[in-house]
């Protein structure tokens, strides 16, 4: 791709039905589950996307037979009925690029298995935060070894069988910790019970993550409010269907109530797994009509939108597609629960400041979000920074006249998003 792309409002309302790829998310629990299975697990509805190949190849380093169709879009893993037998190479460090999910999942797992190996990322990687994790899995009787800084990536770990028992977490600074310890749970001696001592972060991932272990034959359940439990168990293969991603959904549904029109996404609605299908909810409360259904998502836009207080906790990766509706609206708009962010791809409470800021906008960042007063005109041909977070460069694109540095950097989880786009007329 090249180094930027002009993005331009469409040149009229946009009626259309778009689908994402399949949920990361989703892909990746999937992924892992399948991987320690006994048996066969024919996943449908992939995400084929940076972090997804870099979880297939570390399970594929590790004896895990993962044969993907041509697109990846279905994909059979072969599981090895239990832990992680062996590392093809344990000098040669597994490389988990910029993919937190595989991060924090595998070092969970490789922890649970009988194993040595050497788990790495990218420069941004290595800066994010391992350490309550890596501490519990140290707790239940891993060995690991922080080969960089204290508690981050690289980290050598040998892993032996977790004890279960109980493992008390202060707020973790991501919900992928939990899921990580939920994940490898079924590989442990007894119960693993998680004691949340301050409150549960994004809970909709958390919940899914018990959805998906269900789905695989785990007894896997809250038993209090911010307690949780996982009882060891063989799981099975299956069949196993991935939703649409309600993340990248997000910039598609935002389309219509930002430039009119009516954008259609079906294969997610009010079932779906995924918490941040709930972000229609923002849409309809900012002014846009919206009709969700147990399988599709509609929504129509009004010709407005208003400025509106939002507490983001349980869905933080929609953040940005609200800063930029924020940019569209009339009146100051604020956004809070969302101090995780600081902690992801990029520090993205900081890069929506600075790139609003050069859209006109007036921004107060706080630690844990932002205050937004949109401009009475938004500048044009603003030259984005994306800070090569894939976040950033997909929800920006709907600011109108841009352009966006590093487009490349939606491979993470949106190979063809700016394809999408250039279908509907928008880039130059």
């Amino acid at each position: 791709m090249t180094s930027e792309v002009r993005v331009r409002p469409p040149p009229g309302p946009i009626v259309a039905a778009l689908t994402p790829p399949g949920s990361k998310s989703l892909t990746n629990r999937a992924l892992v589950l399948a991987a320690m299975s006994e048996g066969t697990s024919m996943l449908r509805g992939c995400l084929d996307s940076e972090d997804t190949q870099v979880m297939r190849a570390a399970l594929g380093r590790c004896g895990v037979v993962c044969e993907a169709s041509e697109d990846a879009g279905e994909v059979r893993v072969t599981g090895v009925g239990g832990p992680l037998p062996r590392v093809d190479d344990p000098e040669r460090p597994i490389d988990v690029a910029t993919a937190g999910t595989a991060a924090r999942f595998l070092a969970a797992v490789f922890a649970a298995s009988p194993i040595r190996c050497v788990v790495d990322g990218s420069a941004r990687m290595r800066e994010r935060p391992m350490e309550g994790l890596l501490q519990a899995l140290q707790a239940q009787g891993a060995a690991i070894r922080c080969l960089g800084a204290d508690d981050m990536l690289p980290c050598e770990i040998v892993g032996a069988r977790l004890r279960g028992g109980e493992i008390r977490l202060a707020r973790p600074p991501s919900s992928q910790f939990i899921s990580a310890l939920l994940l490898a749970a079924p590989l442990a001696e007894a119960p693993l019970r998680v004691v949340l001592e301050q409150g549960t972060p994004a809970r909709p991932y958390v919940d899914m993550t018990l959805a998906c272990l269900r789905d695989f034959g785990a007894d896997a359940r809250w038993v209090e409010q911010d307690v949780l439990e996982v009882s060891p168990t063989t799981l099975r293969g299956r069949d196993y269907h991935v939703e649409p991603d309600a993340s990248a959904a997000t910039y598609l549904l935002s389309l219509a109530a930002i430039f009119g029109g009516e954008v259609r996404v079906p294969g997610l609605g009010r079932t779906s797994q995924q918490g941040d299908a709930r972000f229609c909810d923002v849409l309809g409360r900012m002014g846009a009509h919206v009709l969700q259904g147990p399988e599709i998502t509609l929504v129509r836009g009004t010709g407005t939108l208003h400025g509106v207080d939002l507490d983001l906790s349980d869905m933080p990766d929609t953040t940005l597609t609200a800063a930029v509706l924020a940019l569209h609206a009339s009146g100051p708009t604020r956004i809070r629960g969302v101090d995780v962010l600081r902690h992801h791809e990029s520090d993205r409470i900081a890069a929506a400041a600075t790139e609003l800021r050069k859209l006109g906008a007036e921004v107060v960042e706080h630690e844990d979000g932002l205050d937004i007063t949109p401009p009475a005109q938004i500048a044009q041909d603003a030259a984005i920074d994306t800070y090569r977070d894939h976040r950033v460069a997909m929800a920006f694109s709907l600011a109108g006249h841009v352009t966006i540095r590093d487009p490349g950097c939606v491979a993470k989880t949106f190979p063809r998003y700016f394809e999408v786009l250039a279908g509907l007329g928008m880039v130059e």
